[in-house]
């Protein structure tokens, strides 16, 4: 098996999805053996899938890229390995990067403009039609490959559902008292590739709404997914004003050391997409800074629009305010459609290695 996506880089969403994918793949009998490419075409090119019985598209973003709905050469090579006569399989992707104006018309049923040519969306048809299973990160992700003229599209979820809180022993607590209300803030850079593309008064509008809630008595953590958010998460802790009431923890955990942590917060409020899922999976309400088509996407899986917030708006502080009030007054009911949508997608997302499909 030859699993794709964007790993090597000490991207937590991503290592986190391969991690998983692994889990998955050690249940099966002792004949299989599992190898790993990066999706970029620099090193999926050199890739020779003559030595593959099976290529997985895994979990992710990696199916598109600005200015493209999908990455050209992915589909490309997905359909050249079907031209191998072997067998693909997508898990779990989604698609990003896609214009905010189109998340609006993809909910009205209205057309989108395709700006990719006839032969590429036969390609794209033929890659789903023809794989042994395909799952999709959501509802987003569906309709814009239904504008292909893709047909009988699953949504699955993305790996990130199969996340489990084992409870941990270690070191892994935030080192306030139990009986301190503590917001687990992840924050961090896409290199102003957001929806409005300024970081920085995204950044700003946080740490006013965070200077307020400490004065309302939390305690803010600062935590990162990704070793190049540091400097950015730095820059936000810099604009606290009560560092006695704020830790910024500079360490770059494994999902499981950083779900003992987050497991002890009141709620979360997130930059990046995985961020969310360590978050549901800790069964802790969550904010989700969207910043992406992809966040949306997620939100949009388990019916939380209401705790999503654009990264275009110029109210982010008093949304935040608002949903701090929404979270405290509704968090029993959050939990629980948060606990009813993991065991959905769980499920789901096992299908393939539960029914074999992959032989």
């Amino acid at each position: 098996m030859l699993y794709v996506g964007w790993i090597g880089y000490q991207n937590l969403g991503d290592e986190l999805m391969f991690d998983l994918f692994k889990q998955q793949f050690l249940k099966l009998d002792g004949s299989y053996k599992l190898e790993s490419a990066n999706i970029e075409h620099q090193f999926l090119k050199n890739v020779s899938f003559k030595e593959y019985d099976l290529i997985v598209l895994g979990g992710g973003s990696i199916l598109s890229r600005e200015p493209y709905f999908v990455h050209p050469y992915t589909v490309d090579i997905l359909h050249q390995a079907l031209s191998l006569n072997k067998k693909i399989m997508i898990w779990g992707t989604g698609i990003d990067w896609v214009p905010k104006s189109y998340i609006q018309q993809l909910e009205n049923h209205e057309e989108i403009p395709l700006v990719v040519s006839d032969d590429f969306k036969l390609k794209t048809r033929e890659v789903f039609e023809e794989s042994a299973w395909v799952g999709v990160r959501g509802p987003l992700t569906s309709k814009v490959l239904q504008n292909f003229g893709v047909k009988n599209i699953q949504v699955s979820g993305d790996p990130g559902f199969l996340l489990t809180n084992r409870n941990l022993d270690g070191d892994q607590v935030p080192p306030f008292h139990h009986h301190e209300k503590v917001i687990g803030v992840n924050w961090g850079t896409t290199y102003n590739f957001i929806y409005g593309q300024n970081e920085i008064e995204v950044e700003n509008q946080l740490a006013r709404a965070l200077n307020q809630l400490m004065d309302q008595g939390y305690k803010v953590y600062l935590f990162i997914v990704w070793n190049a958010d540091l400097e950015a998460a730095e820059r936000l802790y810099s604009k606290l004003h009560n560092k006695q009431s704020a830790i910024l923890d500079k360490t770059l955990y494994n999902q499981e050391e950083l779900m003992n942590i987050i497991q002890h917060f009141a709620f979360t409020i997130n930059f990046k997409l995985h961020a969310n899922y360590l978050s549901l999976a800790s069964h802790v309400p969550f904010i989700a800074l969207g910043y992406r088509f992809k966040v949306f996407d997620f939100i949009k899986s388990v019916d939380l629009e209401d705790y999503i917030i654009s990264t275009d708006q110029d109210d982010i502080t008093e949304q935040i305010l608002h949903l701090e009030s929404k979270i405290m007054k509704d968090q029993t009911a959050i939990i629980s459609k948060m606990k009813m949508f993991q065991s959905l997608y769980s499920k789901r997302i096992r299908v393939p290695f539960e029914n074999h499909l992959y032989l």
